[in-house]
């Protein structure tokens, strides 16, 4: 199996540039299993206020022309894509991470069960978590998502290891500082990671230059609870992993 994690910048509330950022990153990895980008990456996880009214502008579902067109990228490059996004559908938002083939077919649409995604003042009855453990079969595996929270969340991780994944796919947005990181939390990531699967795969986003307290970005693949290859933190890059069965 060949997988790429996208540690790339993701521009809050610039759609269009992000998706083209996507399609940049697919055209240079084609022909791979998934091409893996973090946690609300396509409108940018700060993108809301959860004012219900000025978030409907970023507002994006499965029969909108974005989402179709990443499914129309995974066939164009034969790559399948992860990539996290902000749902909108039937008046109420969740914070989703969208798996395609490389068909174009969506095999997961997984919405985040944890609730550190939003606001705690914002409405409940329009941001919502999800009830239900994020995993999919492929080439007779099992791969398991959780979005960034959902990893720190003792029930949800058990009812994911309830379904016995191979693989989990651990998108995030997380802004800690370069010292944080080195000093803490790589070794912290590492090790909860273990409680989860054989194989980890951590993808970060970067914000833009400017931004206060940005997220750093970097990419992790755990085995075993150890760190078997990383990107650098700050900075752009994509790493190429190839898994075989005896992995």
């Amino acid at each position: 199996m060949l997988i790429t994690l996208a540690s790339a910048v993701s521009a809050t509330g610039q759609i269009l540039r992000n998706l083209k950022q996507i399609e940049k990153i697919l055209s240079e990895h084609p022909d791979q299993d998934f091409v893996l980008f973090g946690e609300a990456f396509i409108q940018g996880f700060n993108s809301l206020n959860f004012d219900p009214d000025q978030d409907r502008q970023f507002a994006l579902d499965h029969d909108c022309e974005v989402l179709q067109r990443l499914q129309s990228l995974a066939k164009t490059y034969n790559s399948g894509l992860g990539v996290g996004y902000l749902r909108f559908h039937n008046e109420v938002w969740t914070s989703n991470y969208l798996v395609i083939s490389k068909q174009g077919e969506i095999l997961l649409d997984y919405a985040r069960m944890s609730p550190g995604w939003k606001l705690p003042e914002a409405d409940p009855l329009v941001y919502h978590e999800g009830k239900q453990s994020g995993i999919f079969s492929y080439q007779g595996k099992q791969i398991g998502v959780l979005l960034c929270g959902d990893g720190w969340t003792n029930d949800v991780v058990s009812a994911l290891k309830t379904q016995r994944p191979d693989f989990v796919f651990w998108p995030v947005y997380v802004c800690f500082s370069l010292p944080q990181w080195l000093q803490e939390q790589v070794e912290a990531y590492a090790v909860q990671a273990k409680n989860f699967a054989r194989h980890v795969f951590l993808i970060n986003n970067l914000d833009e230059p400017d931004t206060a307290y940005p997220s750093l970005g970097g990419a992790f693949y755990y085995r075993n609870g150890q760190i078997h290859d990383q990107l650098a933190l700050n900075k752009e890059g994509c790493l190429t992993l190839q898994l075989d069965d005896e992995s």
